[in-house]
């Protein structure tokens, strides 16, 4: 359904040039999960935008279901391709009720039974007639990331990029959201590549996985090795420990 091949991204020119994501190349299969993981800065989040058109492609080619994406991206594309973004409540407009936030993608395609098509996404995330005329501010974090969710489904895309959806909830919420979208992968038929610095959200979401550092894909491995500790690169060693959480014995001085 994805075939990335050498992506390069680009910023500025002579010594203020900065190589935010260097020749990363890697398939999703249709109907799969596939995890992009790393720190900070690794350029994780750039290769999302620039699938979809948010961040200037230097080099590479992007397909989408065998077909290489046009710039700037075309209606038929973001038909086929919706992103739900980290911040929920930054994602949705402040002044804009629910109704309008689903209703707007509907028009802009020219899609009839609006009425319909946005009473059906809002039970598919699990919230009722109610929140149709709501503001963001009145709705909870996992509310919000909800509607955000909604709004990318309504168009009945192929495949959703997760940058990070539910590093702004609660832990508790994180677990709701998580299920939703796993649930929704198999009942819909939808491809996903997620975005996350937290490993144990990739191991629960997503069969294969690319690790990256500095721009550049370390290693291609499965959720499988990930839990089990068993990934062969240095780097994804490191990221394994340090997910592992907080231990007493680093502080522990050397012993004489």
């Amino acid at each position: 359904m994805l075939d990335i091949q050498n992506l390069r991204v680009t910023y500025g020119t002579g010594r203020l040039q900065v190589d935010a994501v260097k020749d990363v190349s890697f398939q999703v299969k249709k109907g799969a999960a596939y995890g992009l993981v790393g720190e900070s800065g690794s350029g994780k989040s750039t290769v999302l935008r620039a699938i979809c058109g948010l961040a200037p492609i230097s080099g590479g080619r992007v397909l989408v279901d065998g077909t290489e994406v046009k710039t700037p991206r075309d209606q038929t594309f973001y038909r086929t391709v919706q992103m739900v973004f980290q911040d929920p409540y930054a994602s949705l407009h402040p002044r804009h009720t629910v109704d309008r936030t689903l209703a707007e993608p509907l028009a802009i395609h020219g899609e009839k039974n609006a009425e319909e098509r946005i009473a059906q996404a809002l039970r598919e995330v699990g919230l009722g007639p109610s929140f149709r005329f709501r503001y963001p501010h009145q709705l909870s974090g996992g509310q919000r990331q909800r509607i955000a969710i909604a709004r990318a489904l309504i168009l009945r895309p192929k495949v959703l990029l997760l940058d990070e959806p539910t590093s702004a909830l609660d832990a508790s919420v994180q677990a709701e959201v998580l299920n939703l979208l796993d649930e929704l992968r198999h009942k819909m038929g939808l491809t996903y590549i997620l975005v996350s610095h937290d490993l144990a959200v990739v191991a629960h979401l997503c069969d294969k996985l690319l690790v990256m550092r500095h721009g550049e894909g370390v290693e291609e491995t499965t959720a499988a090795a990930l839990r089990h500790g068993t990934a062969s690169n240095d780097y994804t060693q490191s990221l394994i420990h340090a997910s592992s959480g907080y231990t007493r014995e680093v502080l522990k001085p050397a012993a004489a």
